[in-house]
């Protein structure tokens, strides 16, 4: 496990060793928007979801399992581990949050994003990506949305899935799945530091260890 893996399962209050240890999450909202698909009733509330730790930490996650809904705010927290994703998700994953995750600035890209991770986590391998086809598909964004609105935001996750599936640049982001067997797992990530940072952490470390080592009794 590197060291942006464990820096976010520390953040987590997740023991880096793995599943063997659990954490308790609180769901709190989503920001987002409702949508309607072949995996979900009318009217599902979709987008990134907003959650915090028993220790206070507060960070974003985004769905990725349909079988089981997600805890609400009132059931308080619930039990979570670490778990994994197959090669392919996470090359996916990885394209997908390293091309869109910092360009989303709406409740609607959210939604949108959240719709692509679904498409991604249910089609099998080596399927091309489409919300509009397939085992996963989009349907509409609400009974009263006009095609002209549903087929936009169908075209915004797939512009996304289209970046995701063609990404061959370096990983942007550490992703960690977080795992219940009760309800729905997430997927949450950290962004992963330039070269310059590490190097300026580094530095920052090696003056801190000097100015110890002078102040330190003889």
């Amino acid at each position: 496990m590197n060291k942006k893996t464990s820096a976010l399962l520390l953040a987590l209050g997740l023991a880096a060793t793995g599943a063997a240890s659990a954490q308790d999450i609180r769901y709190l909202s989503t920001d987002g928007m409702t949508i309607t698909t072949s995996s979900t009733t009318a009217g599902y509330l979709t987008g990134g979801l907003e959650m915090v730790t028993s220790s206070g930490t507060s960070f974003e996650a985004f769905c990725v399992e349909l079988a089981q809904g997600h805890a609400t705010s009132a059931a308080g927290f619930q039990s979570y581990t670490v778990g994994s994703f197959s090669t392919a998700q996470s090359t996916l994953l990885q394209g997908l949050y390293s091309t869109s995750y910092a360009t989303l600035s709406s409740p609607a890209d959210k939604a949108a994003f959240q719709t692509a991770v679904w498409e991604i986590m249910q089609e099998p391998s080596g399927t091309a990506l489409n919300v509009g086809t397939g085992d996963f598909q989009f349907y509409y964004l609400s009974a009263t949305s006009t095609d002209t609105q549903d087929n936009a935001f169908a075209a915004q996750a797939n512009a996304m899935l289209l970046a995701a599936s063609n990404y061959t640049g370096s990983a942007q982001y550490t992703l960690t799945k977080l795992v219940s067997p009760t309800y729905q797992d997430f997927v949450t990530v950290t962004a992963v530091p330039e070269p310059e940072s590490y190097a300026m952490m580094l530095a920052g470390l090696g003056v801190l260890a000097f100015v110890a080592g002078r102040r330190r009794p003889r």
